[in-house]
């Protein structure tokens, strides 16, 4: 029997919650491999364990990687994954990924490497950081492809008192075993009574086990955990009926974000001459990404699947609605490889980009912003670099949706505002600084409505 299946044997034959013996006093290998697939087993949503997708999206908000709608995913989580490329014996702890079950490749992922005790191996997170593909399956495809990926993030996982990863690449992020214990005890607090009794006493050893390797107080009260338990048995039928009408007003937003998503391409080419001014409108499965970009502002400069691109990108998806909010954003995609390789004096094009904005064009993007009256600018680095809110009526959310997003192109899109023709000169600088030659094609301007 393998070490893997050892463990399962031995999480499962545990019936009860002993005090004094907890599962990670009783479970074989090394701590830090009990933990690798404790988290492989409760972040994996497709487990037994009932808790769903909650503890999977508490972990994405710890390490910085926000997924709205998770729920509507498909989840592929893996163990000891192997680097793909050639000559390579490397293999990072934990790789999940995610996106549209219908698509042929994960629309993001998450590299994470453990340490409890041992300190990182020579150049181990620069290797994972270079990595251009991983042994990981997809339904049908076995291999991951780092410039495929929209978002990607890599996570160093760590005691408090340890050093940070020495990634060369600085795509790695460290993070403490102490905050990420922090929000999982919030979660199973604040969710107590959705969750199996067994599962939550599970976890809240392995909580307590995490706590002990870092050295933190305020252990979890068992008793208090089994009265709130008996709790919620005792009120159960109540506590079901309440779900079951909060699963209905669930379902209500994810139909209208569908309908959204399916239809806002149609509403807005009526109204814009997309074709004639040189522009495309970019839909996308996801309820996300919808975007909206001047054809010229994306480019293959290496014949590669991923592009350097910029657009404009709004997002009806559920909880956008719930806020009553449209949210339109310039984004600067920050985890593609072809933005983040260091090509020019060592730095990428996103460093290169960000650079120009916050120095050499700072003034005439201050003057353009002001003028359109963002809400966020954040152009020192990549991701969203300008947003805008717009209120949504609760009243009419679709055709709100539809009114304010015209609005919102109006406003940056088609106006003369000086964002388009500054935002395209550092496009065009940093392009043609980073790859040695100007971008295919030529700056359409602004988009043009129709009359």
């Amino acid at each position: 029997m393998n070490w893997k299946s050892s463990y399962r044997s031995t999480w499962r034959s545990i019936g009860e919650f002993n005090s004094h013996k907890g599962i990670f006093s009783i479970l074989p290998g090394s701590r830090e491999r009990q933990y690798q697939y404790t988290l492989e087993y409760f972040l994996n949503p497709q487990k037994p364990h009932g808790f769903g997708y909650s503890l999977l999206e508490t972990f994405l908000y710890c390490v910085g990687l926000q997924e709205f709608n998770l729920t509507a995913q498909h989840i592929e989580i893996g163990d000891e994954v192997r680097i793909a490329d050639d000559g390579s014996e490397r293999r990072i702890d934990l790789v999940i990924c995610g996106g549209n079950a219908l698509a042929d490749h994960p629309r993001w992922a998450v590299f994470l490497e453990l340490k409890v005790g041992a300190d990182e191996g020579d150049r181990q997170t620069t290797t994972y950081a270079e990595a251009d593909e991983w042994n990981l399956s997809w339904f049908d495809t076995g291999t991951v492809t780092v410039d495929r990926l929209d978002d990607a993030k890599y996570v160093y996982l760590k005691r408090a008192v340890a050093d940070g990863p020495t990634d060369r690449t600085g795509k790695f992020d460290g993070i403490d075993w102490a905050g990420l214990v922090e929000r999982f005890e919030v979660e199973i607090r604040d969710s107590l009574f959705e969750y199996p009794n067994r599962s939550v006493i599970q976890f809240t050893d392995f909580i307590r086990s995490l706590k002990e390797t870092e050295g933190m107080d305020s252990e979890i009260d068992e008793d208090e955990l089994n009265e709130r338990l008996n709790l919620y048995f005792e009120h159960d039928r109540l506590i079901r009926q309440v779900e079951k009408a909060n699963s209905q007003f669930e379902s209500d937003f994810e139909n209208v974000s569908t309908y959204l998503k399916n239809s806002w391409e149609s509403e807005i080419i009526e109204k814009y001459h997309f074709d004639e001014s040189g522009w495309k409108a970019s839909p996308s499965s996801n309820p996300k990404w919808q975007g909206i970009l001047p054809a010229y502002w994306d480019q293959n400069p290496l014949g590669r699947s991923s592009t350097i691109k910029l657009y404009f990108r709004h997002s009806p998806t559920t909880e956008s609605l719930r806020n009553r909010r449209l949210t339109f954003r310039l984004r600067l995609p920050p985890a593609r490889n072809v933005h983040t390789e260091k090509r020019y004096d060592g730095q990428s094009f996103n460093d290169v980009f960000a650079e120009k904005c916050t120095i050499e064009y700072e003034e005439r993007l201050h003057e353009s912003l002001e003028t359109i009256g963002v809400d966020e600018r954040r152009l020192g680095s990549a991701s969203a670099l300008v947003v805008k809110n717009y209120r949504l009526d609760p009243h009419n959310l679709t055709g709100s949706y539809f009114e304010q997003l015209e609005r919102a192109v109006d406003e940056f899109c088609c106006d003369e505002n000086g964002l388009l023709v500054t935002i395209n000169e550092v496009f065009e600088q940093t392009y043609l600084e980073v790859f040695g030659e100007e971008p295919a094609g030529a700056f359409p301007g602004p988009l043009v409505k129709r009359q």
